[in-house]
């Protein structure tokens, strides 16, 4: 899996991020890459409550997405601690701040407990780690790829690279470590 996961991100290290936002909660976005335009051939139509004309839905995204959810993470820079998941927005905007534009040089997954080391060539640092405590495993952070498939990172130690336009069968999860 390790081999897997470095020739992956082998194809990311060296560009620069862009796009780094804050989502829904805590969850941050990171693009890399050449940016497209994404536009969805569905119009969603009016609803009864509130919107009441057709909308279509337009987004510019890089070749490469990191979506970082379900888990706890902490963003550092030359070793200070910027904020974390738990943080205000405002922090978390200040942390997505400052990665943006830095370069991926490194990404490390500890197999014995699942904390994941993204480092950036300007000093930036993003840590992940499961919740302390959960009932279901969820995916910690994916990579979404040119090639459609999503490298995955579950908080029970298994990962999938499938591809990303439907949910993944159980089937398809790994074991992380051999």
């Amino acid at each position: 899996a390790e081999k897997l996961l470095q020739q992956i991100f082998k194809k990311v290290y060296g560009k620069p991020s862009w796009g780094v936002h804050k989502s829904d909660g805590s969850i941050i976005i990171f693009e890399f890459g050449k940016p497209k335009l994404n536009v969805w051939k569905k119009v969603l139509q009016p609803t009864k409550k509130g919107r009441n004309y057709p909308r279509r839905i337009v987004r510019v995204h890089g070749d490469w997405n990191l979506w970082i959810f379900d888990c706890d993470w902490e963003v550092r820079q030359n070793n200070s601690k910027i904020c974390d998941s738990n943080s205000l927005a405002e922090k978390i905007d200040q942390g997505c701040a400052i990665l943006d534009g830095q370069i991926l040089t490194k990404a490390v997954v500890n197999s014995k407990n699942l904390v994941t080391d993204f480092y950036f060539d300007l000093g930036g640092h993003l840590q992940t780690k499961p919740y302390k405590k959960e009932d279901e495993p969820s995916s910690m952070w994916d990579l979404f790829c040119p090639n459609r498939r999503v490298f995955s990172l579950r908080s029970d130690g298994h990962y999938s690279y499938q591809r990303g336009d439907k949910p993944v069968a159980e089937k398809y999860w790994q074991p992380f470590t051999t």
